[in-house]
């Protein structure tokens, strides 16, 4: 992955303006697989891409996790009253070498939605949408003032990121069943709300590397390439803070926008009200 440090908001934008560009000569070249970037943002440049089911168990198999989603599923339909008709083999999703059930796939959405850990990460098709969520922390994150009262704060990184990521920029994509690679899930799949508020797509990091088992595998290693899975990280210095969520504020991308609820109202109105007066 290409790692780029920027000095200001603002050369983030002229980035975009790049970006923005890139996306036009591709579709003037009349390249036939060609995807518009998706944008992910974190409150630390040094966390690593990593989905929730990888934090807490690297490297399982996918016929593990479908084994283990579909007891999760029994749980959630007795308890909620919700199905999903996972035991179907069609509509069916084709990632090259392996297939996915339309309807699992929603249902592994719905678990990720709901804190159940996933192989799925989110990211979206805004780059401002991304910015909120890179410094969506509403408190000032400067370290030195917080110093003294807070020593914990002393660890904060000083900037956060908001990774780009393009899967398809040429006639097709080619992969090594050995080498981990990434497919991206549409923004058609019905999930919850917020996925359309949030303009939200899914990444799926996935190899074929043990005993022939397809297994969940790590972002940082897939090898780059310039017509496939293009994937650069932009670190941005986190004493941009206000000026970004004071304009994202003014495009109405706040908490409240993108959550609806009473608890991300309370946000929104705390980031006005108090913190960017």
């Amino acid at each position: 992955m290409e790692e780029r440090v920027i000095k200001s908001w603002e050369a983030f934008e002229e980035e975009l303006v790049k970006i923005n560009e890139d996306t036009k000569v591709l579709r003037q070249k009349g390249v036939s697989r060609m995807d518009y970037p998706l944008f992910r943002g974190h409150s630390d440049s040094e966390w690593h891409l990593e989905s929730t089911l990888d934090r807490i168990q690297r490297g399982m198999s996918l016929s593990d996790y479908r084994r283990i989603v579909k007891i999760v599923h029994e749980n959630v339909a007795t308890c909620t009253g919700r199905s999903w008709d996972i035991e179907t083999d069609t509509p069916t999703i084709f990632f090259g070498g392996f297939d996915l059930p339309l309807p699992t796939i929603e249902f592994m959405a719905y678990l990720r939605h709901n804190g159940f850990p996933s192989p799925l990460l989110d990211w979206t098709r805004s780059p401002y949408i991304a910015a909120f969520f890179a410094f969506r922390d509403i408190y000032p994150r400067k370290k030195d003032a917080f110093a003294a009262e807070c020593p914990v704060l002393t660890g904060l990184c000083d900037h956060v990121s908001i990774f780009v990521f393009r899967e398809f920029a040429g006639l097709t994509k080619e992969w090594d069943d050995q080498e981990p690679h990434i497919h991206a899930l549409g923004p058609t799949i019905t999930t919850h709300r917020n996925h359309y508020l949030q303009q939200s797509e899914y990444l799926l990091c996935i190899g074929k590397k043990r005993d022939g088992e397809w297994v969940f595998t790590n972002y940082q290693d897939v090898t780059p390439c310039e017509n496939q899975d293009v994937l650069v990280k932009y670190n941005i210095p986190i004493s941009e803070q206000q000026k970004v969520l004071k304009k994202l504020d003014t495009m109405n991308i706040t908490a409240y926008s993108l959550f609806d609820s009473e608890t991300s109202l309370m946000e929104t109105l705390a980031l006005r009200e108090i913190v960017l007066i």
